[in-house]
């Protein structure tokens, strides 16, 4: 058996060791051969003999794969394998180290000063709504929009199920038109949701088509949940153009896609900055204020998983830090810590607790600097070539040897 066809397997059996010990799989989606699906491989696998097994594939992969980029990319995601299954089976890990093994960058707080800058900004973008100060003028601006039950229910599968046909349309015009070659694209389904730690999630169903689901346990304001669309489209863009490659080239290794590894952070970097990628440059009030907030609150979450993390402290202790610095109500700031707390309520390790990281860190260290570098040289085309056409680019084990060439 080839190296990729081992690696596929591989993530099948630690997806399904991670379901076992987590209730989630670290597999988000697949769509290679029935033989090498995740169901197909071992539902309860001893730690050890996947850690060995892994350390086997290590050797094959730097012996037998002679592309650099297909090399870096494979022996990286393999390494975060690694990680996971140390990290579930009880390893000595700390949080800098979990974090660095899976993603391949540093845990790193922000500066309290940083904080307060991104604050100020969110002061004077809020200043021309209504309220005493900028926290009040916060909570109207989130609680105005509001929606619950039935009225949130029929926002999230009538209008944004109408909307997402707009998005899919700029992103053949703006994007796909850049990059050569037909981008088949089946569509995506919204649904509401209940009993998720997140607020929305893109799973790819394989056969050029998405589900999109909105956790609706908590109120979702309007404008906030339009603008999410885009983040979600573009996790279904970059699966789109992962099919098509791996029908193309049959690269088995493209045929699943985990999560906890170096593609991660650039999968959610991607999504972050979908609106820059496609010239959305809404500079109204209200789409200021959305954007800086949303800034401070990323921030102010990653300043919270290391507090609860690494530094150990209670939800009695980071939420209020939450409340305080994110600009939220007492609810909403508790409600934060379910994604990234070390344990859930039923006791078992939280596998979402590192991955707060790779949004804020995905879209500012690595996506839109490169982004950004390539507007200013007029090589766009080429940049969306690169990220879109050939998927071992994006990792951030691999991200920069992908664009040297900028």
């Amino acid at each position: 058996m080839k190296a990729a066809e081992q690696y596929v397997q591989l993530c099948g059996r630690v997806g399904n060791l991670s379901r076992s010990l987590t209730g989630v799989s670290i597999v988000d989606a697949y769509f290679g051969p029935p033989s090498l699906a995740p169901e197909k491989q071992a539902e309860r696998t001893e730690p050890e003999s996947i850690l060995q097994d892994i350390g086997s594939l290590i050797d094959i992969v730097k012996g037998s794969i002679r592309n650099e980029l297909r090399r870096e990319y494979l022996l990286g995601e393999i390494g975060s394998l690694q990680t996971v299954v140390e990290w579930l089976s009880g390893a000595d890990i700390s949080y800098g180290q979990l974090v660095k093994r899976l993603f391949s960058i540093d845990m790193k707080a922000y500066p309290e000063s940083v904080i307060d800058q991104q604050m100020q900004r969110v002061s004077e973008a809020f200043a021309v709504f209504p309220g005493a100060d900028v926290r009040d003028r916060v909570d109207r601006f989130m609680t105005t929009g509001e929606l619950r039950g039935e009225p949130l229910r029929y926002l999230i599968e009538g209008e944004l199920q109408d909307k997402v046909s707009e998005v899919g349309r700029l992103f053949k015009e703006r994007v796909f038109s850049k990059i050569g070659g037909r981008i088949r694209d089946n569509g995506v389904r919204y649904k509401a949701v209940t009993d998720k730690p997140w607020g929305g999630y893109n799973y790819y169903l394989g056969g050029f088509k998405s589900m999109n689901e909105f956790n609706v346990d908590h109120p979702m304001n309007r404008e906030v949940s339009l603008s999410v669309i885009y983040h979600e489209y573009e996790h279904h863009v970059n699966n789109l153009c992962r099919e098509r490659a791996y029908l193309k080239n049959r690269y088995a290794e493209l045929s699943v896609v985990p999560l906890h590894t170096g593609r991660s952070v650039i999968s959610e970097g991607t999504a972050d900055s979908a609106k820059e990628f496609l010239g959305i440059a809404d500079e109204s009030p209200t789409a200021t204020a959305m954007e800086v907030l949303s800034t401070l609150r990323r921030m102010v979450s990653i300043n919270a998983a290391i507090m609860m993390n690494d530094r150990g402290l209670g939800i009695e202790d980071v939420a209020p830090y939450i409340a305080e610095r994110g600009l939220r109500t007492a609810d909403s700031a508790k409600a934060t810590t379910d994604f990234f707390k070390p344990k859930t309520d039923d006791g078992r390790v939280n596998i979402w607790a590192p991955y707060v990281f790779t949004y804020h860190v995905g879209k500012t260290d690595f996506v839109m600097p490169t982004f950004d570098k390539a507007v200013e040289r007029g090589l766009l085309a080429d940049f969306f070539k690169v990220l879109y056409l050939n998927p071992f680019s994006g990792s951030s084990v691999t991200w920069n040897i992908a664009f040297d060439w900028l």
